[in-house]
């Protein structure tokens, strides 16, 4: 696999709110990171002679994805700032160079603005999944 660039891999919200759905980049986005998330679940037992074992596929499973930018005060900072106020949760992707995308529902944990005397207003996210993720690959 050849290597990607970081700054094509983009985070989007539905901004329409049906089916399908319409997703705007989020504006002024300077990093973003996903991670799979999975609980582990336990069964050892004596029998085991003391080496732990784990069930496959069980335990609670989630995705989070935190985001930080430069704020902007577009629109869908504006909405997103929103949705964080309301715990809304709602359709998120993130595209990678390649094509790859990732689509699922998200509720905003985390929302945070920042700045100083001497530097441009930032904002940072925190987004956990609602459901089941679909990860389409090209």
């Amino acid at each position: 696999m050849a290597a990607q660039k970081g700054k094509l891999v983009l985070l989007k919200a539905d901004t329409a709110g049906g089916s399908p759905q319409v997703y705007t980049t989020v504006a002024g986005l300077r990093t973003n990171t996903w991670t799979v998330n999975g609980e582990d679940v336990d069964v050892t037992t004596k029998d085991n002679d003391g080496w732990q074992q784990r069930l496959s596929g069980a335990g609670v499973r989630s995705i989070s994805i935190s985001a930080t930018g430069v704020f902007q005060d577009s629109v869908i900072e504006e909405t997103i700032r929103g949705w964080a106020f309301d715990q809304t949760i709602n359709w998120y992707q993130i595209t990678f160079e390649n094509g790859d995308r990732l689509e699922c529902r998200f509720q905003i944990s985390n929302y945070e603005r920042s700045g100083d005397h001497d530097n441009a207003e930032t904002y940072s996210l925190t987004l956990n999944s609602h459901g089941t993720p679909q990860y389409f690959a090209v």
